[in-house]
């Protein structure tokens, strides 16, 4: 399968890396304008903020994912990783905000191939 091609792959390990490095520094560096969200969506996006611990945290996760696909190690753990963020940017587009779901979409759908592409690396997990 053509999706399965190690060079293929690997192109698109080095894109998603570098996409997730530059977002990881946006956390800590904001050079980005951050989307204008509806009254619920900052309301949440607010509250996060205030904790103090959850978007450093995913800016730690967003670059050491993307340094993990950039330099090809440890991909499958950077998916595990991952997962958890990108699924929670799709459910806050779905329940709370459309604005920038394709950004969301942009993290989840190549964090999803990439753990489809390694499921053999997990089954250990679930035997």
């Amino acid at each position: 399968m053509f999706l399965k091609n190690k060079k293929v792959v690997r192109i698109i390990q080095i894109l998603f890396g570098l996409t997730l490095i530059l977002f990881g520094l946006n956390m800590f560096f904001p050079f980005m304008p951050g989307p204008q969200f509806n009254e619920a969506g900052t309301a949440y996006l607010g509250a996060l903020f205030n904790t103090g611990f959850i978007f450093p945290v995913m800016g730690i996760v967003f670059l050491a994912s993307g340094i993990m696909y950039v330099i090809g190690k440890f991909s499958a753990f950077a998916s595990v990783l991952l997962f958890p963020f990108s699924f929670n940017i799709i459910l806050f587009h779905i329940f709370l905000d459309t604005t920038g779901i394709l950004v969301g979409l942009s993290i989840l759908v190549p964090n999803v191939y990439f753990i489809i592409i390694d499921l053999k690396k997990f089954k250990p997990l679930f035997s």
